[in-house]
């Protein structure tokens, strides 16, 4: 490797290789990583290094003694040759690391169920972004949400912070997979469903399987804890400090957001200009609330925000301008 590579890949770089190379080692078939492995320690001086200065510090840490790795020194009565010193040795200072550092291998399912650090993933504005959890469940986050990500041995649990999450569940029946959003808790079972938060309002949309919604907020003890089971094509709102409604039926508009068009069925152009507003820097204002009223019905791209306001005053004869913000106005035509 030429010196300039070297110096690009920093210190920080190569200690998540050696971790990388912790969870091969670690798998069943990491016998067969073996030989591959010392190619890549021989392959830099700094590998040895790095892992000399980490085991360094590895007698002195408390944790270490607790630990079913930190015994493992103990075990080599005698030091065996360097290369497969180094290799055990290093297992057991990348181990630590992990758990020092708070990268959590536990956090991506490396080492089974054990106890899982906090977690969490966001989606920009105008982006929507699927990832697949450690225990092999999707997330999709539609533009500009969070969302926070506990798990532990005994259960899956998940924050909707902000936005729009889909959730595709993967059967676990020892750990309940639970979403918390506002003062809605959603318990799902190998299902597919939406949450949406906005403000204070919640909204649950079940498109597969069966989830139980809660109120926490509700005001009502009892109606907090039973809940309400919604059945595949149903959608339920929920208010903080409101008694629980009943489930309305969910249109098929209403799930299309993650393939980036939003659709609209005899809906008011405030709400249609909402939720594009919500993925475009580029805003579009109504200039009269009477405009706000009119219906609207169709599919459009959810990041055009260009193309959206010139269907629109072309639809409903408006005048479109842009003011010194890069804000597109409609109004109604003189």
């Amino acid at each position: 490797m030429s010196e300039a590579g070297r110096e690009a890949r920093t210190d920080e770089i190569v200690r998540a290789e050696a971790i990388a190379w912790l969870t091969r080692l670690r798998s069943p078939d990491g016998a067969d990583d073996h030989e591959t492995f010392q190619d890549w320690y021989a392959a830099d001086p700094r590998h040895a290094d790095i892992y000399d200065d980490v085991l360094g510090t590895w007698d002195s840490t408390a944790l270490a003694a607790r630990t079913p790795a930190g015994e493992m020194p103990r075990r080599f009565d005698s030091k065996p040759t360097r290369p497969r010193y180094r290799m055990a040795v290093a297992a057991v200072a990348a181990l630590v690391l992990v758990v020092l550092s708070g990268i959590g291998l536990q956090r991506f399912g490396a080492f089974g169920p054990g106890r899982t650090d906090p977690a969490e993933v966001a989606s920009r504005i105008g982006e929507i972004r699927t990832v697949t959890l450690a225990d092999g469940s999707r997330v999709t986050l539609d533009t500009n949400s969070a969302l926070a990500i506990a798990y532990t041995a005994g259960e899956r649990r998940l924050t909707l912070e902000h936005g729009r999450a889909r959730f595709d569940v993967a059967h676990d029946p020892a750990r309940p997979f639970v979403v918390t959003a506002g003062s809605g808790m959603i318990i799902a079972h190998g299902t597919l469903f939406d949450v949406d938060l906005q403000q204070r309002r919640v909204t649950v949309s079940l498109l597969r399987g069966s989830v139980e919604v809660r109120n926490e907020a509700a005001g009502r003890v009892e109606t907090a804890r039973t809940g309400r089971l919604l059945k595949p094509g149903q959608r339920l709102a929920l208010e903080q400090h409101t008694p629980m409604g009943s489930p309305v039926a969910l249109r098929a508009s209403e799930t299309r957001w993650p393939s980036g068009m939003l659709s609209f069925e005899d809906a008011s152009l405030a709400e249609v200009v909402a939720a594009a507003n919500r993925y475009n820097s580029a805003q579009i204002i109504l200039a009269d609330r009477a405009i706000g009223a009119l219906r609207f019905t169709g599919t459009f791209a959810a990041r055009d925000a260009q193309g959206l306001a010139r269907m629109l005053s072309a639809t409903f004869n408006l005048d479109l301008s842009h003011d010194d913000h890069g804000s597109l106005i409609l109004a109604p035509r003189r």
